[in-house]
This record gives structure tokens, sequence and C-alpha cells, in this order.
């Protein structure tokens, strides 16, 4: 990993840090709303709440990825949501609990990883060589992964069991750890952009950026697809897996080593993202991580028993990651450094825009008819995606060098 150099490798620090925060928040406080209630619609409400900042706050944010400093503007997030987290934990600790609590505490995480992962993925081509992407993308979503669930998921649950206030003030101090480690990091990371421009000006160019590029259109259309699908999903698994009363019927800490089978699906995913891809092209990587993930979420369908479901996970882990490396990276290769926090917050805002949806519509569907009948559907909404978008998604278009703006003179401002 040496080779991708000293400031990536703080900015890797950072992410593995937050990423382990995000592991402990996203599993959790499920654990705990599920000690609450068991209703569908408000267990599905949290990702509802978590994913919300996305369709609210994307746009305005991506400007402002190509206005500021991006180093600056994590460290920004990080302080921010460890403040206002750290705070509501401190509610918890009173023995004050309740979904409206939890709610609050996801919102404010959503807002922070709102700001922080699109500025931190406009800020990646400017720590590594465009060859090394790939690799760099494989370390950062590999490290994202086993924070969240290989280390983050089964802390989780231990930590549920002792007290509900540490999974969110631990998250609180890691974030803001997570923030002190990028201060050091030299050099100045504000991008070029215009000399005048008006926020409604900058919004618009990105879109349009993502817009005129077929590639681009293609794989925001199959993200928001596949993650509307993936939302619905996972917004109510923790009802198929844990509890007396659940198919499954896991016990909390049991539901968290689940998790870490999927991470360790991350880890081989992330380790042979970049090996993969030269050797057999993005196109196919891409293909066959979606048309895996789509089977694989199909096995509870079927059973509930805790070996082929443990085998989903590790499916799940290795698709996901692989899928993610190909288009984080084909966006940071085709589209400009000076319009990137914009394309990235227009593309982010189709892809993860859904999942607020999807998730209220997997609450809506599993209370209507049940879990396993909403698995069958949001399984094969993946395999339909990948049919219905995959037409422009080519090689040559996924390694593409960026295409000038269709705009006027840029001034570098720092």
């Amino acid at each position: 990993m040496t080779r991708l150099g000293p400031r990536f490798h703080r900015l890797w620090g950072a992410s593995t840090g937050s990423n382990l925060a995000d592991g402990l928040l996203l599993v959790g406080v499920p654990l705990v709303a599920v000690e609450l209630t068991r209703n569908p619609l408000a267990i599905s409400g949290l990702q509802v709440a978590a994913t919300l900042p996305w369709l609210l706050l994307a746009l305005p944010v991506g400007v402002l990825a190509d206005r500021r400093d991006r180093r600056r503007l994590i460290i920004a997030a990080n302080v921010g949501r460890a403040t206002l987290i750290g705070l509501l934990g401190l509610v918890l600790l009173s023995g004050t609990a309740s979904m409206g609590l939890l709610y609050l505490v996801v919102l404010s995480f959503g807002i922070g990883e709102v700001v922080s992962d699109t500025t931190a993925q406009s800020l990646l081509p400017d720590l590594v060589d465009a060859e090394q992407l790939s690799t760099a993308n494989g370390r950062l979503i590999g490290a994202q992964t086993v924070m969240n669930n290989f280390v983050g998921a089964p802390l989780a649950g231990v930590l549920v069991s002792v007290s509900a206030a540490s999974v969110v003030l631990g998250p609180a101090a890691l974030y803001l750890l997570a923030a002190v480690l990028l201060v050091p990091m030299a050099g100045s990371y504000r991008p070029p952009r215009r000399a005048e421009a008006t926020v409604r000006t900058d919004i618009a160019e990105g879109i349009r950026t993502l817009w005129e590029r077929p590639v681009l259109r293609a794989l925001a259309a199959l993200g928001s697809m596949l993650n509307l699908s993936s939302a619905a999903y996972f917004s109510v698994f923790v009802l198929f897996a844990v509890g007396e009363e659940s198919p499954m019927g896991l016990e909390q800490w049991a539901y968290g080593l689940l998790a870490a089978l999927l991470a360790a699906g991350a880890v081989a995913g992330s380790l042979v993202a970049g090996w993969l891809t030269a050797r057999i092209g993005p196109r196919r990587v891409l293909i066959g991580s979606v048309t895996t993930f789509g089977f694989a979420m199909a096995i509870p369908v079927v059973t509930a028993e805790v070996v082929p479901v443990g085998v989903m996970a590790v499916a799940l882990g290795a698709a996901s990651t692989l899928c993610n490396v190909t288009v984080v990276s084909a966006r940071q290769t085709i589209v400009p450094r000076e319009v990137l926090g914009r394309v990235n917050s227009a593309f982010r805002l189709l892809v993860i825009g859904s999942a607020p949806i999807g998730a209220a519509l997997g609450g809506v569907i599993a209370g209507s008819v049940g879990l396993r009948p909403l698995f069958a559907v949001a399984a094969a909404m993946q395999l339909v995606a990948l049919a219905l978008c995959q037409g422009p998604i080519r090689d040559a278009a996924l390694r593409a060098a960026p295409a000038p703006t269709p705009t006027g003179d840029l001034t570098h401002t720092g």
C-alpha cells in the first residue's frame, strides 16, 4: 500500500475510523430499535432518515465540493456529526430511548455522510495517479465494508447488550478522530472553477455533464434501481434475522457475526478489484457482480438456514465491493476534475436518493404481504435493472479520458 503515498494513507486512516463509526450506528441503532418496536414501517423509517439527506442536500453539497478546499470540508463534516451525535448519545445515556431520538441520530449521521462521502470521492483523484484509482478505491471500499460489518457490526451487537448509549457515543469519538487525522495532510485541495458562477449555474453544469455522457446516464439509472431494491430489502432484513419470532431466530450478537461475513466477502472483492478489472475489463466485472448480487439476494426466499444465508452474505459483500469500485473509478476517470464534485453529487442524488423511497416501500410491502415476497421482488429487480441499463456500459466508455467541460474559461483559486 506504500506506493499510494502518505496523503492517501491519511485519507484511508480517516475513512477507516469514520466507517467503523458508521458500522456501529447502522447496525447498533436498528438493534436498539427492535427492542422498542417490531413494526416494519417504523424499522424501515430508520433507513429513510439515514438516506433522506441525499435527496435534500446532495446537489448543494456538490457545489461546495467544487468551490471549497475538499480536505477542510471532510474535516468539518466529521467534527459536525461528532458534535451532534455526541449530544444525542448523552441523552441516551440518561436512559431516555425512543424511536424519535433514534431517527435524529441516523439523520445526523446521514447529513455528515453526504458531505464527507461526496467530497472524499472528489478528493481521491488529487491524491493518486489515474492508473491507481481502482486499487485505491478498492482499499477504501474494502476498509469501509470491513469497518462497517466485520468490526462495527459484531461490536455493535456487544455494545447494545451493555448500553444503548455506547453505540452512539463511540461513533461520535471516532468521527472526531477521523477529522484529526486529516488536519496535518499537506496541500491545498480547492479545485479550479470559474471566476463567477451562481449556485444554480454550478448545479446545472454538474447535471449537464452527467446527462451528456451516455455511460454515466446508464450507470446512474442502474445504480438508482439497484439501490431502490436493496434499500427495500435490507431496511427490514433485521426482522427476518433477529428475535425468537423471526424466521432465523438469531440473537443480537449473532446478527453482528452475519454482517461480518458480508465484510469477509468485501475484503476479498477489494483485494482483487484492481487485478480483476485489468484482466477482464470493467464491464464484465460490473455485469458479473450485479448478477451475483441478484441471485444471492434470492436465498432467504427459499431458506432461513444459517449456512445458506451466510453464503449469501459473503457473496453480497464481494459483489457489492466490485460493483462500487468499478462505478466510482469510472466516474473519477471520465469526469473532469473541476466538475467532479457536482457530478458526484448529482450521481449520488439519483443513486442514494432512491434509498429512502426503497426503504419506505420495503416497510409497506413487508407489512402488507410479508418479508419473503418482498425479498423475491427486490432480487428480481436487480437482474431487470441490469438488463435494461447495460447497453451503453462498455469498456471503452468506462475508461475514456475526461472530455473538456462545455463552459467558459476556468481559473484556479487555491
